[in-house]
């Protein structure tokens, strides 16, 4: 199920924790069930030895591991704040982007890499990607440092792997193209008005000091008073 930006939250794309979630009952199902072959070929007074201490100790770190990597995950991977994008596609790191340099968003897929073998551009070794373009004029946006597994930030194309994000979907394109418009005209009346707040208040320092000038040249000799 996808979602559509929240204004209130700022939050444009969502991450996903479910690859975690997969990969920690893997690691836990692997840690228990060698967690049982160790206690049937040992004794239990063996049991309590440094071994055990050892073992659970490795227990826990994977399992803290997995937690703090699906922390990182739940967050979203695109919030607006203000006139400015934060892109998540690392678990360190935040990127932030100004909100005029992004031109549209886009669909896309790209092939997977399995270990060992050569990659197939294949459709069923394909996987769906969203596809945020940079402006080529911001020479200052056109890569980033990612964590590889979550999308790439090169030569202005910023790609998020639709498999550590909410479902992508054409709907999620549109209604994401339609949220950027939406913020850039949002932003360009908050900058008109700003403009047209320093003009008024220009005009009217101006006029204040015309108006004092007048009365100072009344004022002066010769001058007509009234």
């Amino acid at each position: 199920m996808t979602h559509p930006p929240d204004p209130s939250t700022g939050v444009w794309l969502r991450g996903n924790v479910r690859p975690v979630v997969v990969l920690a009952v893997l690691a836990k199902g692997a840690m228990l069930v060698s967690l049982g072959l160790w206690a049937w070929w040992t004794s239990a007074a063996a049991a309590t030895g440094p071994a055990s201490i050892a073992f659970m100790a490795i227990w826990l770190a994977i399992g803290a591991l997995v937690l703090g990597l699906t922390a990182a995950a739940s967050r979203p991977r695109l919030t607006l704040v203000g006139d400015t994008l934060r892109v998540r596609l690392s678990p360190t790191r935040v990127e932030e982007l100004p909100l005029a340099v992004v031109e549209c968003f886009f669909l896309g897929s790209q092939a997977l890499q399995q270990p060992g073998l050569p990659r197939a551009d294949l459709p069923t070794h394909r996987v769906g990607t969203l596809v945020m373009r940079v402006a080529e004029r911001a020479i200052d946006y056109q890569q980033r440092p990612t964590f590889a597994p979550w999308g790439t930030w090169a030569e202005g194309a910023i790609v998020f792997d639709g498999r550590w994000c909410e479902p992508l979907s054409v709907d999620l394109a549109r209604r994401l193209s339609a949220a950027l418009l939406a913020a850039k005209r949002a932003a360009d009346a908050s900058a008109l008005q700003t403009c047209a707040g320093v003009d008024a208040s220009a005009e009217r320092e101006a006029c204040g000091q015309s108006s004092a000038s007048a009365e100072k040249d009344d004022r002066q000799p010769g001058g007509a008073c009234r």
